[in-house]
C-alpha cells in the first residue's frame, strides 16, 4: 500500500476544516433568533420612566394581584385606586415563541377586577407586563403566569 505524501495530507486537512466551517455557517443561518422587542433600542431610552413607575408601584399600600384559571387571567387592582380612572395595557410575552405574544387593553370593573379570557393563550409560561395608570399617574407590574 502506498503512503500519502505530506501535500495530500495538507489538502485533506484543509478540506475537512473548510467543510466544518461551511457546516457551522449553514447551522447558524437556520437558528431562530427572536428579539424580546423589535424596537428594543427605543424602549431602552424610556427605561428610566419605567423605573419611576415601578418605584411608585412598590410604594402602594395595596399591590396588584392576579389568579389564573385555565385560559382566564383575573387581575385585581388596588381598591384605593377605584375612585380614579384606571386603565391598563397588558403584554403577555412568551419567551419560547414570539408568535404567542399579544397585548390587551383593559379597564377594571367597579370591584377593581379586570378579566382576560383569550383564545390566544397557548399552553406554556408567559411573562405578564402590566403598564397601568390611575388618575394620570403611571404604574408598572410584572409577573409570570403558567397557562395549562
Amino acid at each position: 500500500m502506498k503512503k500519502l505524501n505530506w501535500g495530500w495530507r495538507i489538502v485533506i486537512l484543509y478540506g475537512g476544516f473548510m467543510s466544518l466551517i461551511l457546516f457551522l455557517v449553514w447551522k447558524t443561518t437556520t437558528v431562530k433568533d427572536d428579539l424580546v422587542a423589535p424596537d428594543y433600542y427605543a424602549k431602552e431610552l424610556k427605561f428610566q420612566e419605567q423605573i419611576d413607575k415601578q418605584k411608585r408601584t412598590h410604594e402602594l399600600k395595596e399591590q396588584l394581584s392576579w389568579n389564573v384559571h385555565g385560559k382566564k387571567v383575573a387581575i385585581q387592582f388596588p381598591v384605593a385606586m377605584l375612585d380614579k380612572k384606571v386603565k391598563a395595557e397588558i403584554l403577555f410575552y412568551n419567551a419560547s415563541d414570539d408568535k404567542r405574544d399579544f397585548t390587551i387593553s383593559c379597564s377594571p370593573d367597579s370591584a377593581g377586577m379586570c378579566e382576560v379570557n383569550s383564545d390566544k393563550f397557548k399552553h406554556g409560561v408567559y411573562e405578564m407586563k402590566i403598564d397601568w395608570s390611575a388618575g394620570g399617574v403611571g404604574y408598572y407590574n410584572e409577573g409570570t403566569i403558567n397557562i395549562h
